[in-house]
């Protein structure tokens, strides 16, 4: 007789579950890897992004996935998706639709873009590379 599993974290068990899609879908590799690094700077940042930005973006990617899957791991990703929301206790009108349509991104960004290069650039210039950053991260 084999020994009980033990419980899975909410992390383990979306790990599981991705890797059961990269094995299903193997062109999916790449968006899955971006995924878990997001995944996993959610568990390493809660302390600092207590407005679970990183979270945010994942279940909104879970949610609207970049590649083509079947019903079985597309309710998969549902799942792991509502499984961070839970967590995080999010409700879904705090999901943004798109992973980068959080619309006070660009003003975080010019503002950790200030703090750190103060003295360094100008206001034009950190505004010009916020804009830059802001719009990198959404596409």
């Amino acid at each position: 007789m084999a020994p009980p599993r033990a419980r899975m974290s909410p992390t383990q068990e979306l790990i599981a579950r991705m890797m059961r899609i990269v094995r299903a879908c193997p062109e999916a590799a790449n968006e899955v890897l971006e995924l878990m690094f997001l995944v996993s700077q959610i568990e390493a940042s809660t302390t600092i992004d207590r407005e679970y930005r990183d979270a945010r973006r994942v279940i909104s990617r879970l949610r609207a996935p970049l590649w083509e899957m079947g019903p079985a791991d597309r309710a998969a990703l549902l799942k792991a998706a509502e499984t961070i929301r839970k967590a995080c206790d999010l409700s879904d009108s705090d999901i943004p639709s798109t992973p980068g349509a959080d619309l006070g991104e660009r003003a975080r960004i010019e503002a950790v873009l200030t703090h750190t290069l103060a003295g360094e650039l100008s206001e034009a210039q950190i505004a010009r590379v916020a804009g830059a950053v802001a719009a990198a991260i959404q596409h």
